[in-house]
């Protein structure tokens, strides 16, 4: 098999685990681990996952750095070999001995989280193609209407240099959806419980100053107040109150005047039928599970 080929096998690659083939890798002892691997100058223990590259994940690493670097060569030699199209490592903080020597032998940073990181290394003699880690970063922002009297909440946040009047909102967590993070940011913020109805826009941005380099996309979502009384967090939160629309659509700040204008357009025409982008259950044709999709309706006509 040649470079283009094994490329072209990525997404049909079956997913081997080598457990078997080192059984001590589920026993809790270092010293096993240690004595029956590395001493021996075999291969990592690795699995191969569905893009034909090498997945290296071991929890405990020997403190000998001549093994460490005997052993990493003999695997990036291998895999080489079996054509592998790249390597990665997983390394706990604990063991950051490896990475000066993962470094050496051709690794580099992937990401890190907490208390791991993780490095990879392209084997091919071709233009990586492994894709760069988190280029975005997602916000949201919850635009709550008050009942009967559609008043807007507003917050300033305790931020210094920052003190206008903005939307409650901030980053979504690890895997959470975008509704269910308006609704805990404005929680969070304001004590304000409420329901998510709709996204109304949302807002691109590069070098976002708290993105750390990435970009930033920031969501706008329609909420509709459930309770009325405000208990805003006063670590985050330096002021919050109900405003009229016409009163936010002068406010100095141009995101929180174009989200009033947007509230007061879907208050006259109809917020499904103008602003709205209501959430759809749609199956994956590749996980078989369902995700989120976000559309304007549409109307069934007659034929």
């Amino acid at each position: 098999m040649n470079d283009s080929q094994s490329l072209l096998t990525y997404s049909s690659h079956r997913i081997t685990t080598h457990s078997e083939m080192f059984p001590f890798m589920l026993r809790p002892s270092v010293n096993i681990f240690s004595r029956r691997l590395f001493s021996q100058k075999s291969i990592l223990p690795h699995e191969i996952d569905r893009f034909n590259a090498a997945r290296v994940r071991i929890s405990d690493w020997p403190s000998d750095l001549k093994t460490i670097r005997e052993t990493l060569s003999a695997s990036l030699e291998q895999w080489r070999k079996d054509k592998r199209t790249s390597a990665w490592l997983w390394i706990p903080i604990e063991h950051a001995h490896v990475i000066p020597i993962a470094g050496e032998l051709g690794f580099t940073y992937h990401n890190a989280e907490e208390r791991t990181a993780v490095l990879n290394q392209w084997l091919l003699p071709t233009k990586s193609l492994v894709p760069r880690f988190a280029t975005h970063q997602v916000g949201v922002g919850g635009a709550v209407l008050r009942n009967k009297t559609n008043e807007l909440l507003i917050i300033k946040e305790r931020v210094r240099n920052m003190e206008f009047w903005k939307l409650p909102g901030g980053g979504t967590e690890l895997s959470e959806d975008i509704a269910d993070g308006a609704i805990r940011e404005v929680f969070e913020e304001t004590g304000i419980q409420s329901k998510f109805e709709s996204i109304i826009a949302f807002r691109q941005v590069h070098n976002h100053p708290g993105g750390h380099g990435r970009s930033d996309l920031y969501f706008i979502c329609r909420l509709s107040a459930l309770t009325d009384i405000i208990k805003m967090d006063t670590n985050e939160v330096i002021d919050c109150k109900w405003v009229k629309l016409d009163e936010a659509v002068k406010s100095n700040n141009p995101l929180l005047q174009r989200v009033a204008q947007q509230l007061i357009f879907g208050l006259k025409n109809g917020f499904e039928q103008s602003i709205d982008f209501s959430l759809e259950q749609i199956p994956s044709i590749v996980t078989g599970k369902t995700f989120e999709f976000f559309t304007r309706s549409i109307k069934k006509t007659s034929q």
